[in-house]
């Protein structure tokens, strides 16, 4: 009988664009979309839109990707993989991509590996102001209520 995978931490670097990025602790228990919806809130987007990790750290490769399951057709879905089931270590670095139209590019690179359980994943450090997932001006929707 194996044992059970002790749980860890891991503290990972994701960054969009030059001089803004967020460093997030979550769970080795976590799953690949909990980390999705981490980086999402962490970056002030909305969620409605598709996405991927690509952990061999090639945009669109998919030797090593993992899909929103929103996708059809993909053998590999983020709702489906633990962390601690896709190789993360210290230093490994690996891409997110969201909204396959825009294409948000998120660099991530994880930290630290921890000996020590996280409860919900939280932004430990954060620089820079997060980028306009939508680029509108609010003049526009005032116009649009006024109408």
């Amino acid at each position: 009988m194996s044992a059970a995978k002790k749980e860890e931490s891991y503290v990972i670097s994701v960054s969009v664009g030059t001089g803004c990025y967020r460093h997030i602790m979550i769970s080795s228990k976590s799953t690949l979309f909990d980390l999705h919806a981490t980086i999402i809130d962490a970056f002030e987007f909305m969620d409605d839109h598709a996405h991927a990790f690509f952990m061999n750290n090639k945009e669109w490769d998919d030797s090593d990707s993992y899909y929103s399951d929103l996708m059809e057709d993909e053998d590999r879905y983020t709702t489906d993989y633990k962390l601690e089931d896709v190789g993360f270590f210290a230093g490994k670095q690996f891409k997110y991509i969201f909204d396959f139209g825009d294409e948000w590019l998120f660099k991530c690179k994880v930290l630290k590996v921890l000996d020590e359980k996280t409860l919900m994943p939280e932004i430990v450090r954060m620089k820079g102001e997060p980028p306009l997932q939508y680029e509108c001006a609010d003049d526009d929707f005032e116009e649009d209520e006024n109408e």
